[in-house]
């Protein structure tokens, strides 16, 4: 392994072992610039593509579907859901440098700082979908998070989203997906880096 390997996995690390949103905003603001090098083509994290990939075979893309990226970053998985289809993306991150780096993909229809965690309004009452893929990992986005972005569903609407187990487990998403009463679709543990361990769910709900 490399040394630029070895730095770009030690900040994915990093990035996961956060303690709250004044420390994510630290953290991004100096890794938004090299953050999709880091990610994707260095240490070749394969969730966003695979949330992209969920959304795709539940739901056609339509220039007309509505979708709130919850945690986009810099935006990887608005430019992958525009390039398959879907014009009206909307994107929500704490990081004024990420969302800086989102605009600059031309795939989202408004962009919107905020702390998930906290009360917000979005840029429109109710989406078709929202997605997210990699905002629900330790020291980001909550149970609580969580089910304010599902009550943003409009009914009938899907869920789609990488929780880190951690969490699934420590906010106890079985129960929670039952209060919220979300139809679960698609449910599986899988690794998003290569060679590493199934610690990632991937769901897709239904807000039936």
């Amino acid at each position: 392994m490399s040394g630029g390997d070895e730095d770009a996995l030690a900040r994915i690390r990093r990035a996961r072992a956060i303690s709250g949103p004044a420390e994510a905003r630290r953290l991004y603001a100096r890794w938004a610039s090299h953050y999709d090098s880091d990610v994707f083509d260095t240490a070749g994290v394969s969730g966003t593509a695979r949330i992209a990939s969920l959304l795709n075979s539940h739901m056609r893309p339509d220039g007309q579907v509505s979708i709130l990226d919850a945690g986009c970053g810099t935006g990887a998985l608005g430019a992958l859901l525009h390039d398959a289809g879907f014009r009206h993306i909307d994107g929500i991150d704490i990081s004024p440098e990420m969302l800086e780096i989102a605009r600059g993909k031309g795939a989202y229809h408004a962009l919107l700082e905020a702390d998930l965690n906290l009360p917000f309004f979005p840029p429109q009452p109710g989406y078709d979908a929202v997605v997210s893929a990699g905002t629900f990992v330790h020291g980001h986005v909550d149970a609580q998070g969580f089910a304010s972005l599902a009550r943003l569903v409009a009914w009938d609407g899907l869920m789609v989203c990488a929780i880190a187990d951690s969490v699934w487990v420590q906010d106890r998403f079985d129960r929670l997906l039952w209060e919220l009463e979300l139809e679960t679709l698609s449910h599986g543990l899988e690794a998003v880096l290569p060679g590493g361990a199934a610690d990632v769910h991937m769901l897709v709900a239904k807000r039936a």
